[in-house]
């Protein structure tokens, strides 16, 4: 303990050095006000002359010292670990850059997909229509109530207006009431942003 302590006595004595013989000097007389500002000027480090005797520290200077090296060592030891944190934030920020670009790309991706997916499905939907257009109402009729409300719904929805109602007219009453109600609601696509 005493060798991690002695660069501090070290300093200590410098600066009691510095102090005591500015202290034991004579106040400059009030005319000379030159030689006054050149005497409380305090000596810079360099010109800091140390007198390295064997001198006893009290027991308060030694504790003195030591409590300001375990204070130095906290300081060095909180700065070690701000610097690890700001490395660690630092790593954080650049996977979450990547991670937004990623998604950015993805989502992208996925909005081109879902356009083709849609773009597909509305070449098979009208060609379907088209299909049942073709029919006889009745025979597209008896196919038609035993497919999925969704897929009448807009299978219709692509359809002339002219063959649906003929259609819709064979089809079972209970199939053509729901059919009508999901016509008559506005439709709301997704949108993505």
């Amino acid at each position: 303990m005493i060798q991690i302590v002695k660069p501090f006595f070290f300093f200590l004595v410098v600066v009691i050095a510095a102090f005591g013989a500015t202290a034991q000097e004579e106040a400059p007389a009030e005319g000379d006000e030159d030689q006054q500002v050149a005497d409380e000027a305090l000596p810079s480090p360099e010109e800091v002359k140390l007198v390295v005797d064997k001198r006893d520290y009290s027991n308060a200077e030694i504790k003195l010292l030591q409590e300001l090296e375990q204070r130095r060592i906290e300081l060095d030891r909180r700065e070690q670990a701000l610097q690890l944190r700001e490395r660690l934030v630092d790593l954080a920020e650049g996977r979450l850059v990547e991670k937004s670009a990623s998604m950015g790309d993805l989502q992208d991706k996925l909005q081109k997909l879902l356009k083709n997916l849609s773009d597909k499905e509305e070449g098979e939907l009208a060609q379907l229509a088209k299909i049942y257009e073709a029919m006889k109402p009745a025979s597209a009729a008896s196919v038609l109530d035993r497919l999925d409300n969704n897929i009448v719904f807009d299978i219709f929805k692509r359809m002339k207006q002219k063959s649906s109602a003929k259609i819709m007219e064979k089809m079972s009453t209970a199939k053509a009431r729901v059919i009508s109600e999901m016509l008559a609601e506005p439709s709301e696509l997704p949108q993505f942003e």
